[in-house]
């Protein structure tokens, strides 16, 4: 099945809207939430969004492995019962995932922004773990249409970047069906 990860900014106007929508993210399904680097520090924004969830991994982009700050990283790690990952990227078009924490390569696959799900052939035969960074789709249509060629082209999922639509879109991925109402007012 299809994952979806939500990239959040790490700018917030309001700390209590910023945490209740990252709670209600997980709630619906959301697989991970990556926060942009740049803003606020993402360290001690990522530990406060490890306070309020469960499930959800935890993740950061950096620009190189030498912006990896080890002793906040195991921290982080600790706050979110193991769930931070970290991509490390020289161009913004590929990343390696690791582990957070000390620094030792443990690399657990690859993360891919791709265009289309047509690039995704080479990495359905392997254990890299392909990710498309796509915009949030107009409507349920095209988003239903975005899940299943990505899925069918092998992708491990979908990083959307957050807007108020993404959290309907994960609660009700399904294109609108309300005969139930037709039915009970006739």
């Amino acid at each position: 099945m299809l994952q979806v990860a939500v990239r959040l900014p790490a700018t917030i106007d309001d700390v209590g809207e910023y945490l209740a929508d990252v709670s209600a993210l997980e709630a619906a399904g959301a697989a991970a939430i990556w926060i942009d680097a740049a803003g606020l520090d993402p360290w001690v924004l990522l530990g406060a969004i490890a306070a309020v969830t469960h499930r959800v991994h935890l993740g950061c982009l950096l620009a190189a492995t030498s912006a990896w700050p080890a002793e906040k990283l195991v921290t982080l790690q600790k706050l979110s019962r193991g769930r931070t990952v970290v991509g490390v990227s020289s161009h913004g078009q590929a990343a390696t995932l690791f582990a957070a924490g000390p620094k030792k390569e443990t690399a657990t696959g690859s993360i891919m922004e791709v265009e289309s799900p047509e690039f995704l052939g080479a990495a359905r035969d392997t254990h890299i773990e392909v990710w498309a960074a796509i915009e949030v789709p107009p409507d349920r249509a095209a988003w239903v249409e975005a899940l299943s060629a990505y899925e069918a082209a092998g992708a491990t999922g979908l990083i959307v970047p957050w807007n108020e639509r993404v959290l309907d879109l994960l609660r009700n991925p399904e294109p609108d069906d309300r005969t139930d109402l037709l039915i009970s007012t006739g």
